[in-house]
């Protein structure tokens, strides 16, 4: 995979911004260095699909849009599928222990040498994976 990322965001790194957590802090701050140059951030297109379901089940159509929006607007990049992150994301999913989901974002991470920023327990178990726990 030829991105290099400082960060990847995990569904739940994205869904702490747009919901208003203080788990949020940290990744508005990751969105300011990106903004001035500072640092780059993926957005895996597994994590905004997840964050799109997500918030339709508890906004209306027109709040899910608007928050789209605004996460469109990010300084980061979305980084859709492609051969090798698939085989990475077997290995991990192999490794047992992660939803199908967080084995793509953990394999996006380790590919792109990036830390995962995340709120979830379950990603303690992936060896090799560069993390910031929010």
């Amino acid at each position: 995979m030829t991105v290099t990322l400082d960060y990847v965001l995990d569904t739940s790194a994205i869904l702490a911004v747009v919901l208003g957590e203080p788990e949020g802090r940290p990744v508005v701050q990751l969105l300011q260095e990106a903004r001035a140059g500072k640092a780059t951030i993926g957005l895996p297109f597994l994590a905004l699909m997840e964050s799109e379901y997500a918030l339709i089940r508890r906004f209306t159509i027109e709040e899910v849009t608007a928050s789209l929006f605004l996460i469109e607007g990010w300084p980061a990049s979305v980084i859709e599928s492609n051969e090798e992150w698939r085989h990475e994301a077997a290995r991990v999913k192999a490794g047992g222990g992660l939803s199908l989901a967080d084995v793509w974002m953990a394999a996006l991470a380790t590919l792109s040498n990036a830390q995962l920023v995340h709120k979830d327990k379950e990603f303690d178990k992936v060896s090799n994976l560069r993390t910031l726990k929010l």
